[in-house]
């Protein structure tokens, strides 16, 4: 899909690649001064939600770091929403305020994980034009060209300076408010204080005096009271993993190379192979729509990928089987089942609690989330421990089934790399069903995964390869690891491996 009309608003006019050199301010020009004014001047907190929309607007996400900046684009999103949410609990902003700041956030990363360039332009052209009724000094094109030629560090730097501000506005409404409640308090004082007594003046105030002692503390701990129930409240309604946590989406992302990176070591042929059986592998070939012929220079280069797309379709379908089986009661479960039994019973209880949600209308917001909170916290525990016992029955006879349905197509040398790859088969196994079939389900929304066929045209946007030139004239070849993604939003966890080949010319006559 081809970059979007820059010409109509200033934050994408001229768009170029920001040179990458590390000082880019070898003087302060007249303009620059004022620009560093202005932006030391903003005391508004929309004043940088806006700015915030700006730097990411002069940000192009086609690129070597497109993925990265993707990524980074959702993350800061969600942050930067999750202060205005703080803020209108504080009473810094008002609810009608976040639902205009939530939608204006939310349309801006759409359109641009999604390459919806009109809402886009919209939404950055509103943004200037608030920016400019904040007092943003000369010609709007100018700041957004300035912007263009930082690198992409110096722009992290300015949202970084964005976040900061959103923090401090967090700090003084936190203040505002304890303000506010010891005003209450010294307000009680004085009207105890005016209150007619016949005793002791001294007596009196020091009766008042622990009276607001106690009501203080009490206070301070109905605060801190409060903000835990609100922390987990927030938790417990967030469907979002914290940082530290295995399934949030960067750690989730980093494991699903780490698999792709162990699967290529097994499934290889270029070394420890004495023989491969060409009769098997032009027939598996043919199912997957390649075109490669057995003596073709790269036949072991797509026979590499082929065998990988085959191992992991095969784990997949034997564990729709494994999971499929009828659950018995509770007593009457063996061992080799509890994986297989906890996903069932998750399931039925998810359908019980949508049922729940769609037909109670008094349904609060736990409740609303229980079903998504649910599927993701079993997901996340089977995930975590599920089959850890490398003896596990069904893993162990599955490993024998694939070493076997492997061996269809190659001959390993050595009795030893026989053993060798026995032993890695068990932990390929369990590595592919902890994510494609546990952790895949602790995201929200769940994301997709899918193998291309061969003759599907390239799409850059969800595949990897190795092709030159334009991408329209190759198709896929074969593909060896899935393509991992969330169609709602259109976000891509990892890009389909793939091995291409040239499209085959159409004449005309």
């Amino acid at each position: 899909m081809a970059e979007m009309d820059t010409s109509q608003f200033p934050s994408t006019a001229r768009r170029r690649e920001p040179r990458e050199y590390s000082d880019s301010l070898y003087s302060t020009d007249y303009y620059d001064w004022n620009l560093f004014m202005w932006l030391a001047s903003l005391k508004e907190i929309r004043n940088f939600i806006y700015l915030f929309i700006a730097i990411w607007d002069t940000t192009s996400l086609r690129n070597r770091k497109a993925a990265k900046l993707s990524q980074e684009l959702t993350d800061e999103t969600s942050k930067i929403t999750s202060m205005i949410k703080e803020l209108v609990n504080l009473k810094a902003l008002s609810n009608e305020q976040k639902e205009t700041y939530d939608k204006t956030l939310d349309e801006y990363k759409n359109s641009r994980l999604n390459e919806k360039n009109e809402i886009r332009k919209d939404i950055a052209r509103n943004v200037w034009k608030e920016l400019i009724d904040c007092g943003l000094p000369g010609n709007s094109f100018n700041i957004a060209e300035k912007l263009n030629y930082c690198s992409f560090d110096q722009k992290e730097s300015l949202r970084q300076i964005v976040f900061s501000r959103m923090d401090s506005f967090r700090s003084f409404a936190k203040q505002i408010q304890t303000k506010k409640e010891t005003k209450d308090i010294l307000g009680q004082e004085t009207v105890l204080g005016n209150q007619p007594h016949d005793t002791n003046p001294v007596q009196d105030n020091n009766i008042v005096t622990t009276k607001i002692s106690v009501e203080s503390n009490e206070i301070t701990k109905l605060r801190q009271e409060n903000g835990r129930l609100l922390a987990e409240l927030d938790q417990a309604t967030d469907p979002e993993w914290r940082d530290n946590n295995e399934n949030n989406s960067m750690q989730l992302v980093e494991d699903i190379k780490s698999l792709n990176r162990a699967l290529n070591k097994i499934t290889g042929v270029k070394r420890d192979v004495k023989e491969i059986k060409t009769e098997a592998v032009a027939a598996l070939f043919s199912s997957l729509n390649c075109t490669t012929n057995v003596e073709d220079n790269r036949m072991k280069l797509v026979l590499d990928a082929a065998l990988q797309q085959h191992l992991i379709k095969s784990i997949l379908k034997s564990a729709k089987d494994y999971f499929n089986l009828k659950v018995q009661e509770n007593a009457h479960i063996s061992e080799d089942k509890l994986e297989a039994a906890i996903l069932s019973k998750t399931e039925e209880l998810i359908e019980l609690t949508n049922r729940f949600e769609e037909t109670r209308s008094e349904t609060e917001e736990v409740s609303r989330t229980l079903s998504t909170k649910l599927r993701q916290q079993s997901y996340a525990a089977l995930g975590y421990r599920g089959f850890s016992n490398l003896n596990h029955l069904y893993i162990k006879e599955l490993a024998k089934k694939l070493i076997d349905e492997m061996n269809k197509y190659r001959i390993i040398e050595s009795e030893e790399k026989n053993k060798n790859v026995e032993k890695k088969m068990i932990e390929i196994i369990i590595q592919v069903l902890r994510i494609f079939w546990f952790r895949i389900k602790t995201q929200e929304p769940i994301p997709k995964v899918k193998f291309y066929k061969g003759g599907k045209d390239i799409d850059p946007d969800f595949m990897e390869g190795t092709w030159d030139g334009h991408y329209e004239d190759y198709e896929v070849e074969v593909c060896s690891f899935p393509a991992v993604f969330t169609k709602s939003d259109g976000r891509v966890y990892t890009k389909a491996k793939v091995i291409e080949r040239q499209k085959k010319r159409k004449f005309k006559y």
